[in-house]
């Protein structure tokens, strides 16, 4: 692809965050060292901040409900 119409498709690709469900554009996954995360930006920092407070277990259940907030709406 040229660079042209890679620039289009990341621009235009549309991705659903693991954690909260919204869809965000790609480069909202793309952080860090890494790109094509499963988390956006937002709930990464905020697993991270429950990571931080209450360790492995407070993110999992962090995880847990923000994901059972969005799948009982659908």
């Amino acid at each position: 692809m040229t660079l042209h119409m890679d620039f289009y498709m990341a621009k235009t690709f549309q991705k659903a965050c693991s954690i909260c469900g919204r869809t965000y554009p790609a480069q909202e996954f793309s952080y860090g060292n890494k790109d094509n995360r499963s988390y956006c930006r937002a709930c990464d920092k905020a697993e991270k901040s429950a990571y931080s407070a209450g360790g492995t277990e407070a993110a999992r259940q962090f995880r847990e409900q923000q994901r059972a907030k969005w799948q009982s709406k659908v």
